[in-house]
Parts: structure tokens; sequence; C-alpha cells
């Protein structure tokens, strides 16, 4: 074992060996799991073919829920467990259940003392990420910790923010990590967005002062957590990086504080670089970039709303942009990422519960083809030519992904058996999909329900 300590202790890197084996497999469904953030394929998109629609009407059946504390985020699963990510008074808590059961199988927490700047809760926002034998887990005050799947066993961690000399964001940390595999071990790669020592500014809101140095993209190693590279001198966002196909070969495309950049996944070399958010100080980048071959969606909801760029083998070049952002006249996505689905993108639009609206745009040109009211800033995934819509508010939704309307097949409001509703606002974490089963959380609550037959 090695013991690294920065800081007088604010950074502690543990490196040990490797777990002999992954853990049996406990599910008795087969299917696709979703172990990272944006599902199997980075898109929100389930290889799910059997949907039960209609529903009843009371909804698909609950199969099991948990209570859970503060956050945001989605959970992830594999091999019959799910882990999920809350904060519990003044602790950070990872738990692992039984996928389908929820039966608990081991809890581990650390103490923290991250605090909201704007009082939202102080839960993590960053979902976490299972690779083969490890969890990763990036919480709200920075610190990337990988544990064992089998037991909850602490490999490794690292406090970035002190490392990195991080300012904090506005709500902390919120992109998910992003698991890379190189010619060696694969890499942990996350926003960090630090800076150089003593440069936090008079105010905590006061970002606009706050000037990053050279790590705002951070590469580690998967098996000890050691920094392999870091790339940008871009403060963080909340949108999680992706890895994709540009140009014939894989990227990774992060969009940062103010820039989308494009780089190079072994050496963390920067490509490409394009500026696009909102001049106003207080707006946020929380969508990630949906990829297509060369073609990159960036969308956000405080100012210019959508553009479409193309990579032309050098640089970024835009194919359109928001001629009128509005949120029934552009997709202005907040915080959930849309979905690409025949040509077609899905996802929400707007800054606000009460003009938010699904929307469906037209993928080549940016053309709005309907927006459907009432769900607030809702989030989905698609399955099975369907959308799975996880409304603000509670609702959970079935519509068919058509560029000819909003059709909708099912809606319900799951209830447990006194009749109090299981999914409570804010619901802002986007459902995932694993062996037919759909998860989704709201306010203190994880759900499961039956979406498609054994």
């Amino acid at each position: 074992m090695s013991i690294r300590s920065v800081v007088s202790g604010a950074v502690l890197c543990l490196a040990v060996a490797a777990p002999a084996a992954e853990p049996p497999d406990l599910a008795t469904r087969v299917g696709e799991d979703w172990e990272a953030f944006l599902g199997p394929t980075g898109n929100g998109r389930s290889g799910l073919e059997r949907v039960v629609a209609p529903w009843p009407a009371a909804g698909p059946p609950v199969v099991w829920h948990a209570p859970l504390g503060e956050g945001y985020c989605a959970p992830a699963v594999s091999r019959g467990r799910i882990v999920v990510f809350d904060r519990v008074s003044a602790r950070v808590r990872t738990r692992c259940l039984e996928a389908e059961t929820g039966r608990p199988l081991w809890e581990e927490s650390y103490a923290s003392d991250y605090r909201d700047t704007f009082g939202y809760d102080g839960g993590p926002r960053a979902a976490p990420v299972i690779h083969g034998d490890r969890v990763l887990t990036f919480g709200p005050e920075g610190r990337l910790e990988c544990r064992s799947l089998a037991d909850g066993a602490s490999l490794w961690r690292v406090e970035t923010s002190a490392e990195h000399h991080v300012v904090q964001n506005f709500f902390g940390v919120g992109a998910a990590p992003l698991v890379v595999e190189s010619d060696r071990e694969p890499l942990v790669v996350v926003q960090v967005g630090g800076s150089r020592p003593g440069t936090a500014p008079p105010a905590p809101e006061r970002l606009d002062l706050v000037r990053g140095l050279d790590s705002g993209l951070v590469a580690f190693d998967l098996a000890t957590g050691r920094e392999r590279w870091r790339a940008s001198a871009q403060l963080a966002s909340y949108a999680a990086p992706v890895l994709a196909q540009i140009g014939g070969r894989p990227r990774i495309v992060a969009w940062m504080r103010d820039d989308l950049i494009v780089v190079e996944p072994a050496s963390g070399a920067v490509l490409a670089e394009f500026r696009w958010r909102a001049d106003e100080l207080f707006s946020a980048v929380a969508a990630s970039p949906v990829v297509d071959r060369d073609r990159i969606l960036l969308s956000e909801c405080y100012g210019p709303g959508s553009v479409l760029l193309e990579w032309d083998g050098r640089d970024l070049r835009e194919v359109w942009r928001s001629r009128r952002p509005r949120p029934r006249t552009a997709l202005m996505a907040h915080w959930a990422t849309p979905i690409l689905h025949g040509g077609h993108v899905y996802g929400a639009s707007g800054r606000h519960a009460g003009d938010a609206v699904v929307t469906c745009v037209e993928w080549g040109t940016g053309e709005v083809k309907w927006s459907e009211a009432g769900l607030g800033r809702a989030s989905m995934v698609l399955a099975d030519g369907h959308l799975v819509v996880l409304g603000e508010f509670g609702d959970l939704v079935l519509a068919r992904a058509s560029p000819d309307a909003f059709q909708e097949v099912s809606r319900a409001r799951l209830l447990s058996d006194d009749s109090t509703p299981l999914l409570s606002q804010p619901c802002w974490a986007a459902p995932i999909v694993a062996r037919g089963l759909l998860y989704a959380r709201g306010s203190g609550r994880l759900v499961c329900v039956e979406l498609a037959p054994r």
C-alpha cells in the first residue's frame, strides 16, 4: 500500500491491490445494465425491446421502493446490484442494494461539510459509476472515491477540490465521472476546474473573478487513483463528459464552464474549443453534449439556447444555432440531457418549472416539431421506441417517440399502500432502465417499477 498526504492531510490517495474478481451476478433477469450516467451507450437510450404499453390504470407495477437522503443524482446498476449516492445529516453515503428487491448489501459514508451557496440541498449531484468490480463516486465537495463493488471497501480517494484549489461552483460538484479505456489501465476522467492557490473571490457568488489554471479536466488511473493527465484552464460545469467517435477516432467531449473542448483520451491534448454559454454570471451549463458521428449538439437555458457543431477534421464549425431562444421556439435544456432518436431530439426546454415544456426538435435544422407543457423540467429515457418521462412534479409518462406530435400512451402518479405519492417534487434525477426495470428518484425516495415482462 502507498499513502500520499498533501496540505496537512487534506488530500489522501490510497493505492491498494485490485480485488481478485468481480462479485457474482445476483440478477435473475436478462438484459443490459446501466452502469454509467446516460447508460450503456452514453446517450440516454436503453436497448430494451419489450416495454409493456399501455400501463394499467394505477401505473406500472411497483417492485420496491426505498427512502433516500439529500441529493439529485441517478443510481447505477450492474450485476444485480444498484448503487445509490445520497447524504444523511453531515455524512455523504454510498449504498449498494440488490437491484431486483431493494435488499441492502452494504453501506459506507464519510463526513462532509459541504454547504450549497444558493441553499439547495447538500447532497450529491454526480451519478455514481460502476466499472467492473469498482464503484466511483464524486461528492459535492469534490471527493473522488473508488470502492469495491463487492463490499464497499475504499480502494483510493482524491480530494480534488483541495488538491487543485477549486473555488466552489454555484452548486458544488455536479458532473459524473467518465471511465475511458486506454492503452494501459482505464482512466477516470472528471471535471475539476482548479485555480491558483489563494485566488478565492471576495464573495462566493463572484465566480466571474475566478480564473482557471490547468486542471479543467483531469484523468486518474482507475486502478490506483494516480493522476495521468490534466487538460484545459477552463473551470468546471455540471455537464458530464462523454466519449464519442469523432473523425473516426474516440474523443472525449467535455462542455466546461464556458467552452466545449474536444480532447484526445490518451494524452489529454485539447484538439478543439468552442465557446457556448450565456453572458449572464448566474448561468450554468448542465446538460451533456449530444454526439452523433461528427456532429455535437449543445443546449442550455439561460440565453443562446442550442447550437449544432460539426467537426471538419481540424476544427468545429456551426451547422445551426437557435434563432429565437425561448422554451417553445427552441431547445433550451436546463440539466436533463436531450435524447437523439430517428433524426430528432427529444428533451425538456426551459429554465423554470412554469415555462418548461417537453419538446421535439429536428436534429439537422433545429426546427421545433412540437412542445408539450405540464411536466416541468422533465427527464427521460428512450426504451423500445418510447420516451419514459419523469416529470418534475412526480408524473411518470409513457409516450411514443414521434416527431409528428406528443403521443402520450400512459400517465401515472405512483402511490404507496397508504396512497402517499412515491415520487415527490423535485424529481430532478434522470430515470434509468436496467434489465426491464425502471428506477426513478424523487425527493427522499427511489422507486423501482416493472417496465417490461421477464
